[in-house]
């Protein structure tokens, strides 16, 4: 299912010396509207690491999440 995007904010970073970037962040509606799924993306040289969080323990427990998805577990 999509997720409904509610913000989206780009930080500036240094970087770790291989040139500055951004890290981008954006907050969506959890599945069950009571809490916020966020999903952090490095675009830094050389880093491109990204991470993806619940902040609804049911539903962390119910779906795995991708970039504005949430799919149901078997």
């Amino acid at each position: 299912m999509e997720l409904k995007l509610l913000d989206q904010t780009s930080y500036p970073h240094d970087g770790y010396g291989a040139g500055s970037g951004t890290i981008d962040e954006y907050i969506y509606e959890c599945p069950c509207g009571k809490g916020t799924v966020i999903y952090e993306k490095d675009n830094i040289p050389g880093f491109r690491d990204r991470s993806i969080h619940s902040t609804c323990k049911p539903c962390g427990e119910k779906y795995d999440f991708g970039r504005g998805t949430a799919t149901q577990k078997n």
